[in-house]
């Protein structure tokens, strides 16, 4: 039984990643509960990753470490970049340091947006890096920091860039994902707003493949994609939850959001290779999240 540290675990990944671990390894969490889900949020305690005395005794205590812990939201990043950058850039500097300073192995939540549009129909982990908003600036920066920590020092580290991730607990509100944030107005019956075209290409995966592209890359150093290889715009999303819900939400198209990716989709063949085998069919797992949606509406 391993001694896992997650940060940033009130969160919609951390919970579930929490959920899958701690049925077998010992498992503690910690966050700052400014971007809480609504999921249970079971043996996390307080840690804000910005500063060391929050954090050092659990990293100090774990076999391995997965930090999450990120300010994930665009729209945010580009109102608050400092703040972006105080937690997603020096927070994961901290995190570093102290897992190198008690050899600590370390997963890293990256993240699909370090590559800006996609310049192939999938994105390698060799695509180029082309940040497109503060937020995804902040990725990179974390992203080369751990690179650079492996190259440097030999820390065995995963920098895990996974692709649209959609399931219970997702928040849903103007921060939300488009999934979650759709489903809710569908069906309340508001307008599903979306931004510019609706052309935009996404690979979205459900939770449980998130989480088991996790589990592979606790065994794994370097970047890793994770995602489904597959691709729906957003215009697909908007008519498919319209359908499933019966809404007669009107799609309203807004002006074009700062910073917006036109196509994210992955090549997964590393992952493939380790083990990972996408099980996102993407109309059953929107079913199935919506029907839980409506429960917990």
């Amino acid at each position: 039984m391993s001694k896992i540290l997650i940060t940033g675990s009130a969160g919609f990944l951390g919970y579930h990643l929490m959920t899958q671990l701690g049925a077998s390894n010992d498992v503690v969490g910690i966050d700052n509960f400014m971007h809480a889900s609504s999921a249970p949020h079971k043996n996390v305690k307080y840690g804000d990753v910005r500063y060391y005395r929050d954090i050092e005794d659990y990293i100090k205590w774990a076999d391995e470490v997965y930090h999450l812990a990120a300010q994930i939201h665009v729209d945010k990043s580009i109102s608050n970049p400092q703040e972006t950058i105080d937690i997603n850039v020096i927070g994961t500097l901290n995190v570093l340091e102290l897992c190198r300073k008690y050899n600590k192995k370390l997963v890293f939540a990256s993240s699909s947006e370090v590559y800006g549009t996609s310049r192939s129909k999938f994105m390698k982990e060799t695509h180029q890096l082309d940040p497109q908003s503060p937020y995804a600036a902040s990725k990179v920066a974390a992203d080369r920091l751990c690179h650079s920590y492996i190259k440097t020092y030999g820390m065995n580290i995963c920098i895990l860039r996974n692709f649209n991730t959609f399931g219970e607990y997702q928040a849903d509100d103007s921060y939300g994902g488009v999934i979650a944030r759709f489903t809710r107005k569908a069906l309340l019956g508001e307008p599903l707003e979306v931004f510019g075209s609706g052309e935009q290409e996404r690979d979205y995966m459900f939770i449980d493949d998130c989480v088991r592209g996790y589990m592979i890359a606790s065994k794994y150093s370097g970047v890793l994609n994770v995602g489904t290889g597959e691709c729906v715009t957003i215009n697909e999303v908007a008519e498919q939850i319209k359908r499933i819900t019966k809404s007669k939400s009107p799609i309203v198209h807004v002006n074009e959001r700062p910073g917006e990716v036109m196509r994210l989709c992955a090549d997964i063949s590393l992952a493939n290779s380790l083990g990972f085998k996408p099980q996102t069919k993407f109309e059953r797992d929107l079913r199935k999240y919506i029907n839980w949606y409506k429960k917990e509406l």
